[in-house]
């Protein structure tokens, strides 16, 4: 098997905090010392959503999508041209607004697919499911058991979706995943609804406890400007070959997360 990439996020990538407005933000072109032509491509992020980004000790964005993007100068550099994907944090609601005003190139933040977000969609890369969890105290055993309570998500996600699709549920919008666990552990909320793999990650390192039956099976995408299939099929182009590599079976194991031919 290949050798994982390691160490890439660090020396590839560059984190920007970025604010929203400003002039259009197009791909930036430069000459490397090599003489090749770098393509700096802007890549909009919340890292809350641990396991696919959030931010380490010091401040460096870690997770299953980093270390996937790690890999895409690896699939795109040739001879003439070298790809620099660079990060900037923001809110996830914030994230396709950028994008589609482009400010931001890609936005790759564990989005799942939702008809209404006018961008342009990658080919999916991870299978998940929006799920709910409950603290392990909690009298709530079943999906049924949800009817009629508090339940909390991120704003702006398809997880928001599923929550009011709980017939009487009060459902609380907030900007940051690691904000609404806090607030679960307080009792607070009666239940949270994210990823399958965010809410894995949570009962493994904190001991909450997930309600087996899906609200909404789901895959992973990266999204563009709508219209700029230029930036989707280079995306595309990277996606094929790590979907194809060893590093994607390894990535998933490491994170827990499905991969699409399961």
């Amino acid at each position: 098997m290949k050798k994982l990439f390691k160490g890439l996020l660090v020396a590839a990538m560059a984190l920007t905090v970025t604010a929203c407005g400003g002039n259009e933000k197009e791909t930036t072109d430069t000459q490397a010392s090599s003489g090749k032509e770098v393509k700096e491509i802007h890549v909009a992020v919340s890292p809350d959503y641990a396991p696919y980004e959030s931010l380490d000790t010091d401040g460096n964005i870690v997770g299953f999508d980093p270390d996937m993007v790690a890999l895409f100068p690896s699939y795109l550099n040739d001879d003439k041209t070298e790809y620099k994907f660079t990060w900037h944090q923001m809110s996830f609601e914030n994230i396709v607004s950028q994008v589609q005003s482009g400010q931001m190139d890609l936005g790759v933040s564990g989005f799942t697919y939702d008809e209404d977000r006018k961008v342009e969609w990658s080919k999916p890369y991870t299978a998940t499911a929006q799920v709910a969890v409950v603290n392990k105290d909690s009298d709530i055993k079943t999906v049924a058991d949800l009817e009629g309570k508090v339940i909390a998500a991120q704003s702006g996600a398809t997880g928001e979706d599923a929550a009011k699709s709980i017939k009487n549920a009060k459902v609380v919008s907030v900007s940051n995943v690691q904000e609404i666990f806090s607030a679960l552990t307080s009792h607070q909320y009666d239940a949270v609804v994210v990823d399958l793999a965010v809410a894995q990650n949570y009962v493994k390192e904190q001991g909450f406890v997930m309600l087996e039956e899906s609200l909404l099976d789901e895959k992973n995408y990266i999204i563009a400007k709508e219209g700029n299939e230029d930036m989707i099929n280079l995306v595309n182009k990277a996606l094929d070959q790590f979907l194809a590599s060893d590093d994607y079976t390894q990535l998933c194991e490491k994170y827990g997360l499905k991969q699409l031919k399961e």
